[in-house]
């Protein structure tokens, strides 16, 4: 998709770049056109019409480019993190079977529907919407910080201070990019909108054209005036 237009967009550009080189260059041809109502003030205006897709074109791609970039940072920190918050959530879940008030703030504990008080670890998928990812990666890190009973055990086991607080800080950095990831996405939606709204106006303007210059050519071979039907 080059410039960030679609095939049809771009066949389009095609055709109004063909127009108005005809209505540049063939001195018979725009005469014939303006005694039709198309004089320099037309062109130039099917001319703005065709900068304007161009131009929305190239933000559209522009946008879908800061898109993807700020996708791939999200999946990226989003993989690195969910390595980090899984082998702290194994262990946890080894060092404090059965303590079930423990599993519930690590928000690793889950009764069963029926109530029968057997329990099992609960926690998101990896590929669960971010927004969960980031709250319970966000409050295991921080239980696992300032809990009294737990960070010690923690400490002993692996997972010093600097550590828990680097992957605490992390979990903010993929909220922050998350955010930009999905404010890319209004920003591509927004620009791919206004690209197709362009074109739009742009066809409009092309084909009346058209349709005029067909009959300006035909009168041009027959050497009588035609009118429109």
């Amino acid at each position: 998709m080059a410039g960030g237009l679609t095939q049809d967009q771009q066949n389009l550009v095609h055709e109004t770049e063909q127009l108005l080189h005809e209505a540049r260059y063939d001195p018979y041809f725009a005469e014939t056109m303006r005694s039709r109502g198309y004089n320099e003030e037309s062109w130039a205006h099917g001319e703005s019409l065709l900068e304007g897709l161009k131009s929305s074109g190239r933000a559209f791609e522009k946008a879908q480019s800061a898109k993807f970039k700020a996708t791939n940072t999200v999946r990226k920190q989003r993989d690195q993190l969910w390595t980090h918050s899984s082998a702290l959530a194994q262990s946890c879940v080894s060092l404090f079977q059965g303590q079930t008030d423990i599993l519930n703030a690590l928000g690793l504990h889950a009764r069963r529907k029926d109530g029968n008080g057997i329990s099992e670890i609960s926690r998101p998928k990896k590929n669960s919407k971010i927004e969960q990812i980031v709250n319970w990666q966000r409050n295991l890190f921080e239980v696992a910080l300032n809990h009294t009973e737990i960070t010690p055990v923690l400490v002993a086991n692996g997972f010093p201070v600097d550590l828990l607080e680097q992957d605490a800080a992390s979990v903010e950095a993929l909220a922050r990019a998350d955010y930009v990831q999905e404010q890319a996405k209004e920003a591509s939606t927004q620009r791919r909108s206004e690209r197709d709204t362009a074109y739009k106006k742009l066809r409009t303007w092309l084909r009346c054209a058209q349709r005029i210059a067909k009959l300006a050519k035909k009168e041009r071979a027959s050497g009588v005036r035609l009118e429109i039907g």
